[in-house]
């Protein structure tokens, strides 16, 4: 491959940065024009709840849109459920009811709606838990009187067997010994289809059809299906200088590694201060590949640092769970520990903190509510904000130690 020179490198990013410039003027000039990205639905609650609030809000026949059983009629049509034979007239559709994400019933019949769409991780007997809540408040239901609907992203990705404890999923139902549910996968694609079905029949009511538009947006965007605007400029320039950007790309990944050595051996030297010191041991572990489950900064309790452990302990870590996706911040034991220490012990001592509640079994991780989804989010969240990004570690150290007090306590009693 062809040597570049310095001056060479320097004159691509040079008319490279030119170029972005000349975008960015035009994505400017768009705006002003009131072409833009704009949408309520990116400004309300994360994730997934607010696409299950706004889902059930607009199923609801008895909801605000005054619009009576159409939307939950188009929605039933699109997902091809007619045969169910659901009452929509006469249903009641409810929102995060016994953790259930969404639940439509009509008394006789059952629909079970557990929304993925921002590919969230299936909890542990998830859907069987719903099967059987439904089931429990409904004496001699039979099977064929409830649904489960499961949505997700485009990919398809199908409910885990670890929510699904024992169920297997068969030509369209969920089966399990003598039990047969009824079983639906349906994508955001379904949702895209309802949605344009919706504003067919609703188009001289502009209020609401605007904001079932911004929805839309909100769900193109989630799927990369949004209008981009491309940068023919830095397009035009890559393909110039193609060479050179595949000698940039190839230096890329040694970049990222030495950035992220540099930020979390700044960030260990930020939080080495007396105060932390009298409790945590803080450990920067150099990086020299980005693999699964490679660590990037750990704490253990001081008080806990001795030969009761054998060398093993639950502590609190920042690690990449699988390769370029899902950094978790939060406490982790290795698999000796796992066998000296009591599954349910550990979850219950997790899950009676107020700070520290979602429990990976599989996983042995206790995770706080902060995640990556890859390692250029978090290196840009430490460059955008290096003082917030290292007040939130030690405010996780200050929330979990009494946490990690009791793990390890019980770790010795062991």
């Amino acid at each position: 491959m062809t040597e570049f020179t310095q001056e060479q490198y320097q004159k691509f990013f040079d008319e490279f940065e030119k170029a972005y410039k000349e975008y960015e003027n035009k994505v400017k000039e768009r705006r002003a024009r009131g072409i833009h990205d704009y949408n309520v639905f990116d400004v309300l609650e994360a994730k997934e709840v607010k696409h299950s609030k706004f889902i059930a809000s607009l199923l609801d026949p008895k909801g605000l849109h005054y619009q009576g059983d159409l939307f939950l009629n188009k929605f039933i049509e699109v997902c091809g459920i007619d045969d169910f034979g659901l009452d929509t007239l006469n249903s009641q559709v409810y929102r995060e009811y016994k953790n259930i994400d969404i639940y439509i019933t009509d008394g006789n019949k059952h629909i079970i709606i557990e929304n993925k769409i921002w590919d969230a991780s299936d909890q542990d007997k998830q859907i069987y838990r719903y099967i059987e809540t439904i089931k429990n408040e409904n004496s001699s239901l039979d099977n064929d009187r409830i649904l489960v609907l499961y949505l997700t992203p485009n990919d398809g990705k199908k409910p885990s067997q670890k929510s699904l404890n024992g169920f297997e999923i068969k030509d369209g139902f969920l089966e399990k010994g003598n039990d047969k549910i009824r079983y639906k996968h349906i994508i955001c694609n379904d949702i895209l289809g309802w949605l344009n079905k919706v504003k067919i029949e609703i188009v001289n009511l502009t209020d609401l059809n605007a904001i079932i538009t911004q929805y839309e947006k909100a769900v193109k965007k989630l799927t990369n299906q949004g209008e981009k605007m491309e940068n023919n400029l830095i397009i035009e320039q890559i393909k110039r200088n193609y060479e050179l950007c595949v000698n940039i790309h190839n230096e890329f990944e040694n970049a990222k590694i030495n950035l992220l050595n540099e930020l979390f051996s700044k960030v260990t030297k930020t939080l080495d201060d007396e105060e932390i010191k009298k409790t945590w041991e803080i450990e920067f572990h150099e990086i020299t590949e980005i693999t699964r489950f490679t660590k990037f900064f750990s704490a253990k309790l001081q008080e806990y640092n001795g030969k009761n452990h054998n060398g093993n302990y639950i502590y609190y870590c920042i690690e990449l769970q699988n390769k370029y996706n899902d950094i978790s911040f939060g406490l982790v034991r290795s698999n000796e520990v796992k066998n000296r220490l009591d599954n349910d012990c550990f979850k219950d001592i997790v899950q009676e903190s107020d700070y520290c509640k979602s429990w990976n079994k599989t996983e042995w991780w206790a995770c706080c509510y902060k995640k990556f989804s890859n390692v250029d989010n978090l290196i840009l969240d430490y460059l955008r904000n290096e003082e917030k990004f290292i007040n939130e570690i030690r405010y996780d150290l200050e929330n979990l130690k009494d946490v990690l007090e009791k793990l390890n306590k019980k770790l010795i009693e062991q």
